[in-house]
């Protein structure tokens, strides 16, 4: 079964974000969460990251899906990948992923 954790998932996503942003300087600037709220809870949050040739954009919903692209704006590639979050670790090394792709290039 899934990470089905509802709203929990997306909190400690957000946490996870913000103490990224926290620690490193270059991601604050970049950084933007959106979250998509249903009669006050959480069903979804999104991290975009807009690092200039190189941007990430994570979608997390509370079903544990989620999916990600990253993005080189130099040559146009995309690479897109989706699933479903198994375990903690799995959601970290999501975001994990995103913040990497964004920060090579900084």
């Amino acid at each position: 079964m899934g990470m089905s954790l509802g709203s929990a998932l997306l909190e400690r996503a957000q946490e996870w974000i913000r103490q990224e942003i926290h620690k490193t300087e270059a991601l604050r600037d970049i950084s933007e969460i959106e979250t998509s709220p249903n009669e006050g809870e959480l069903t979804s949050v999104s991290w975009i990251l807009d690092g200039g040739n190189f941007m990430a954009q994570v979608v997390l919903w509370d079903t544990g899906e989620f999916e990600e692209d990253l993005a080189n704006s130099e040559t146009g590639q995309v690479q897109t990948r989706s699933g479903r979050l198994t375990s903690p670790d799995d959601l970290e090394s999501c975001l994990a992923t995103a913040r990497d792709w964004v920060l090579q290039d900084l």
